[in-house]
């Protein structure tokens, strides 16, 4: 992975296409999906810039776009992260610090996601909201696990105590709020009122467990 990106992101993807979810995924999600063909697995990193996506899987030549690295291995993305990335690894290189804080995420989700606190996810409108709550973090993960239903959990690793007691109570409020605004929509409601939001020493944690056909519920909501 490129020592300077700050957005760290892998996808299971045979289970999310297996999932009954897939079929309520934003179009532009179900997009680059069939874009990665026959792949199993996909590796993202970014910098708010430049960006590499590497896949996995049973072809003999890259997805249309890709470099293949070797047998089963393409990437895609910016042309000097796909040449690096194509280089004779250097095992004392320099290492992306995202690295220890998404190994354990990666060893068991679907879907993951590790990011540094100072990153700007890809986001507008209310969206911005994630990225003020991102900068209040030294790091944070996501993790996503698709079984009879979904397990997801955010985790917000903070400085100290005191900036994630701020950041615990931040978090709770915006729940709150969210499902009070859309109270005239139960199915919303229900699930954000679900929510859990508890505090470690210095790390918040997030977290809700739903079947899929409520989360499908949801998307068919907010997705147009």
């Amino acid at each position: 992975m490129p020592a300077g990106a700050s957005i760290l992101a892998g996808v299971n993807l045979e289970r999310v296409r297996a999932s009954p979810l897939r079929h309520q995924f934003p179009p532009t999600a179900v997009a680059f999906l069939d874009s990665l063909g026959a792949a199993q697995s996909a590796l993202i990193a970014s910098d708010g810039g430049n960006y590499l996506v590497l896949t996995r899987g049973d072809f003999k030549q890259a997805p249309l776009g890709s470099t293949l690295l070797g047998p089963g291995l393409s990437a895609l993305g910016s042309p000097d992260w796909v040449r690096a990335a194509n280089a004779p690894h250097n095992p004392d290189g320099p290492r992306n610090a995202l690295i220890p804080h998404a190994e354990p995420v990666a060893a068991s989700a679907d879907i993951w996601m590790a990011v540094a606190g100072n990153a700007n996810l890809p986001v507008s409108g209310n969206g911005e909201n994630l990225n003020r709550l991102l900068h209040d973090t030294e790091y944070a993960t996501l993790s996503v696990r698709l079984n009879d239903g979904v397990s997801i959990e955010l985790v917000g690793m903070c400085g100290g105590p005191e900036p994630a007691r701020h950041l615990e109570e931040t978090v709770r409020s915006f729940v709150m709020l969210g499902a009070a605004s859309t109270a005239r929509q139960p199915a919303v409601s229900g699930l954000l009122r679900r929510i859990q939001v508890t505090r470690a020493d210095r790390a918040v944690h997030v977290t809700l467990a739903a079947q899929a056909a409520e989360l499908e519920t949801v998307l068919k909501l907010a997705v147009p």
